[in-house]
């Protein structure tokens, strides 16, 4: 399954621990006022994304970032206008930005691999929490100082990101307050916000390469990009379309005594869907995540087939951590699967990074679980059976 930061019980360790404040003015406030423009619509074709739009006039490009917590339409999260030409007469409000952007710091994984598609990994100067990084560019640039470690990506070192002069930092917008941003804003780096995971679908993740694009002045090549990604995506759920053995699916893990799992609206929902799997919740309106209890899961799921998202790497290890762990059907049969397949010796893991960018590899994997006789040359990239 695809990460990102509301979908599943695998990152809701870091979303806990985030309060951010209220975005983005114009000079370090979020973007509240609504222009002439607002009502727009985008005239760049975004096929599955409901968070962005873009719009281009003759001198500049304009990028809205979408509200999802507002209840207000005409508020956006933010507003960016893009110029290559100094001399260009730009709308008041919104943040003004030169492109193609030179340099940026990074502070959500998830965009690594959007930028390594694009061509732009050579932009980055800076990352938070540097020994969780899978990407081996970006650590063997960390390694020769070409890139700086920010340190704690919940709580930057923004003196240090102020000394390296970004154009741009990618920050992560994990509510309406983003106090990190703010900070950054006041001393007057401007910030790209990253919603691509409130999105409710996978291909709607991944076609957030389009929104990055606009600002490496790289939007055709993005929408090439996306385009061969969606159709390896869509050839993957014809493969399976006719399958009548649709097995039952389990997703996440228990954590802090809280298991999670996905809602019947959520982008997981649909991957389980697409590769042929079936799933208790599916009907469910949620689009976020469900919190059960480990009883509730042994009821639920107590006869599911495949297990996958499991937090651990062997069945020895799952009966440590709790032996009702074995009371599933799945353990049983040993048809659990960790997101473990790439990973470094410090932290780092790929399924966080670029996943999202590569749903149809996502999709590939659950396919070549459930379904091996369908995809027989097809190897694992993200995920891997427990040992």
């Amino acid at each position: 399954m695809i990460p990102t930061h509301n979908y599943t019980v695998f990152q809701v360790t870091f979303l806990l621990i985030l309060l951010l404040l209220l975005g983005c003015k114009q000079n370090n406030n979020h973007q509240t006022q609504t222009d002439s423009l607002q009502n727009d619509s985008s005239d760049t074709n975004i096929r599955y994304a409901k968070g962005f739009r873009i719009s281009h006039s003759e001198n500049y490009t304009r990028i809205v970032i979408n509200n999802p917590w507002g209840k207000d339409d005409k508020k956006p999260y933010a507003v960016y206008y893009l110029y290559k030409n100094d001399s260009t007469n730009l709308p008041d409000e919104g943040f003004k930005l030169k492109i193609p952007i030179k340099s940026v710091v990074i502070n959500t994984f998830s965009y690594f691999e959007f930028l390594r598609q694009l061509g732009e990994l050579d932009k980055v100067i800076g990352v938070t929490d540097a020994h969780r990084v899978y990407n081996s560019t970006i650590l063997q640039k960390i390694k020769d100082k070409q890139i700086q470690n920010l340190g704690d990506p919940f709580n930057p070192n923004v003196e240090k990101t102020l000394m390296l002069k970004p154009d741009v930092s990618i920050n992560s917008a994990y509510a309406q307050q983003d106090m990190h941003s703010e900070k950054l804003l006041s001393i007057g780096i401007p910030v790209i916000y990253s919603l691509e995971w409130m999105e409710k679908s996978p291909l709607a993740r991944a076609e957030w390469i389009k929104f990055i694009s606009v600002f490496f002045d790289k939007e055709p090549l993005a929408d090439s990009i996306f385009s061969e990604i969606e159709s390896r995506y869509i050839a993957k759920t014809e493969i399976v379309k006719n399958v009548k053995n649709r097995p039952a699916v389990l997703a996440g893990d228990n954590f802090q005594d809280t298991w999670y799992v996905p809602g019947g609206k959520s982008f997981n929902s649909i991957l389980f869907s697409d590769a042929g799997l079936d799933y208790f919740y599916k009907d469910d309106p949620e689009s976020g995540s469900i919190g059960l209890d480990i009883e509730s899961i042994l009821i639920q799921f107590g006869n599911t087939d495949f297990w996958f998202g499991c937090d651990a790497g062997s069945y020895d290890e799952l009966a440590r951590k709790d032996k009702k762990y074995m009371l599933l059907k799945s353990v049983k049969n040993r048809q659990v699967f960790n997101n473990r397949n790439r990973t470094t010796p410090s932290g780092g893991n790929d399924y966080f990074e670029s996943a999202i960018a590569n749903p149809d590899l996502v999709l590939s994997d659950l396919i070549k679980a459930v379904h091996p006789e369908l995809l027989p040359e097809a190897e694992f990239t993200y995920i891997k059976p427990l040992e």
